[in-house]
């Protein structure tokens, strides 16, 4: 089982002064091996520190919460600042903007924030960002100041939808915590299913706002997992799947994790299998996780080397186990066609139920024949990415290597494929002012005679 992170307590509260190392303890027996924990003023961010240099898993936000800023100055600023260079250090925080409370008078409350914004890019450490009754204004800073820049997390997000995307888009995450864990709290529930787990991170707020059967009851970081089983029930995968993916965002966002695992050959997600073969590709689509860290879903697609036809057998293992065994990626898969026909034909020997291949449809051209007879009898399913609705936006969006006006290339591969392989499907991803999808679908169904299908573009680094 994936390793957990709580990415929000208040580890040096009074409320754990009894047993502050038995809730440490507890948490990793839990599986909850990492928590950052939050300042709220100079003096305890200070503090806060000093405990994290105390166990190897406890990290460090530094930062004044808008609650606090009516007594700081420059001077702070520049404390915190000091403070926030100390490698156990991930993040400036819990600063933002409270309305709901009778606190620190708004302007002073939107300076200050914007200060430690540019704190936080300044010393290269995303943000923690406290948000109570002043999305619009939170939203409005973040952009003016370029926060995309840091990088952050809108703690303990309870806003609609509308508000989710506007920060989604500004490349933040959204923390889940105790507030969706409660039966009275179904708009927010469903405003995380709709929220890709790529963009979330678990969170306690402890201790506070604990989840059932605690609630009323002390919170701790151990109680998080209760989070993530939440957060996988509205999603209707795995409790280790959303661990798998979550602990991931905490790694690319904090630094904060677990080392990575070997690169995959064989990964399983939702029922299925997939057979990562190759790292080679002729696209150099921006979107594509090779130009980035090659995780996708939380699991390591970097290969080491590329594996032979045994090695991915042995990594497929029983292949009954799966709804569907899928030769993915990140890479071209029919760039080791030969490997892809001897697994295949393998896989259905050992019974495998269906077997799909993903692909940019540019084989035909790579090895200058039609490759498609040989995968008749293998695969069940083709999905061809087209990515685009022209060819000067597929030039834009994939920027193939060596082959000249490749998209009409790819059009005619859809139309061979439905010759031999029993299903095929068109697919494209949603990039808002740079694929036209409605037009990609036209292309699919009417000109080709082809299902289409639209994944969503999530930016995860």
């Amino acid at each position: 089982m994936p390793v957990l992170v709580d990415t929000h307590a208040h580890l040096i509260d009074k409320a754990f002064d009894p047993d502050r190392q038995g809730v440490v303890e507890r948490a990793i027996e839990e599986g909850v091996h990492y928590v950052i924990s939050m300042g709220t003023c100079l003096e305890s961010s200070r503090r806060t520190l000093d405990l994290a240099a105390s166990y190897a898993g406890v990290y460090a936000a530094v930062g004044v919460h808008p609650s606090d800023v009516k007594n700081i100055n420059e001077r702070t600023i520049r404390d915190i600042a000091k403070l926030a260079e100390d490698p156990k250090a991930v993040a400036v925080g819990e600063i933002g903007l409270d309305y709901y409370r009778e606190g620190a008078p708004h302007k002073a409350q939107r300076r200050w924030f914007r200060e430690q914004i540019r704190l936080a890019v300044e010393v290269g450490k995303p943000i923690i960002v406290h948000c109570r009754d002043s999305a619009d204004d939170i939203h409005q800073i973040l952009e003016e100041e370029k926060a995309w820049r840091a990088g952050g997390v809108i703690h303990c997000f309870t806003g609609d939808e509308a508000q989710a995307r506007k920060f989604l888009d500004i490349d933040f995450h959204l923390g889940a915590g105790g507030a969706i864990t409660f039966s009275r709290s179904e708009e927010l529930r469903e405003v995380f299913e709709r929220v890709p787990v790529e963009r979330v991170l678990l969170e306690t707020d402890s201790p506070y706002l604990a989840p059932p059967p605690h609630r009323g009851k002390r919170n701790e970081p151990a109680y998080v997992a209760r989070v993530a089983e939440t957060l996988a029930e509205l999603h209707g995968i795995s409790t280790e799947e959303v661990t798998r993916l979550t602990t991931e965002n905490v790694r690319r966002l904090f630094g904060v994790g677990p080392p990575l695992e070997e690169g995959s050959v064989a990964y399983a997600l939702g029922g299925k299998l997939y057979l990562n073969v190759t790292n080679d590709c002729q696209n150099s689509c921006f979107f594509c996780g090779l130009l980035s860290d090659c995780v996708y879903k939380g699991h390591n697609l970097k290969l080491a080397q590329e594996p032979d036809a045994a090695e991915v057998l042995a990594a497929a293992g029983d292949p009954t186990r799966f709804e569907e065994v899928v030769f993915s990626g990140f890479g071209e898969p029919t760039l080791r066609l030969d490997l892809v026909k001897e697994v295949a034909g393998e896989l259905k020997r050992r019974g495998a139920r269906r077997i799909r291949l993903v692909t940019n449809g540019l084989a035909n051209k790579t090895y200058e024949r039609n490759i498609l007879p040989e995968l008749g009898g293998l695969v069940d399913a083709i999905s061809i990415s087209m990515q685009a609705e022209s060819p000067e936006a597929y030039a834009k969006v994939c920027k193939t290597r060596d082959v000249e006006d490749p998209y009409p290339l790819v059009k005619e591969f859809v139309r061979w494929s439905k010759n031999y392989i029993p299903e095929v499907e068109v697919t494209a991803v949603r990039m808002n002012g740079l694929i036209d999808i409605e037009a990609c679908e036209k292309v699919a169904t009417e000109e080709l005679g082809v299902p289409f299908r639209a994944h969503d573009y999530v930016r995860m680094d």
